[in-house]
């Protein structure tokens, strides 16, 4: 497999753990998995349990047991770009930074929710910014 493709494989995995872990209100255990600071739309928090406090709050509000994830498309975030558009300027991305950048967009019931992946250097890839 190329790496191209191993990242694909690795993100596609990583994912569908933190939509999944959403999904089910285990966002404690989702928030292990990323980086800070991580970028939640137009907030930044730069601890887990600060990121922790305000998941749960919003997915509160929302009937998460109603929600399906259908499917998840991880691209190189040029691909998503020409795609998709250009990610959200809410999230307050440095367009410079973002050359090693790939997106991981989840098909929840119809609607697109994002996780924007960064490589590590020991080959591994966190999420460190989500928007829907």
């Amino acid at each position: 497999m190329s790496p191209e493709g191993i990242a694909r494989s690795v993100i596609h995995n990583e994912a569908r753990f933190l939509f999944q872990s959403l999904l089910t209100g285990d966002v404690r255990n989702a928030s292990t998995e990323l980086i800070f600071p991580f970028q939640l739309e137009d907030k930044r928090f730069n601890t887990p349990d600060e990121l922790v406090q305000a998941w749960v709050k919003q997915l509160r509000s929302r009937r998460t047991d109603l929600v399906t994830l259908y499917d998840i498309e991880v691209l190189p975030i040029a691909e998503m770009e020409k795609k998709y558009g250009k990610p959200p300027a809410r999230l307050g991305l440095d367009p410079r930074a973002l050359k090693d950048t790939w997106a991981a967009v989840g098909n929840l019931s119809g609607h697109a929710a994002i996780f924007l992946f960064r490589g590590s250097p020991d080959l591994s890839w966190h999420a460190f910014a989500y928007t829907d």
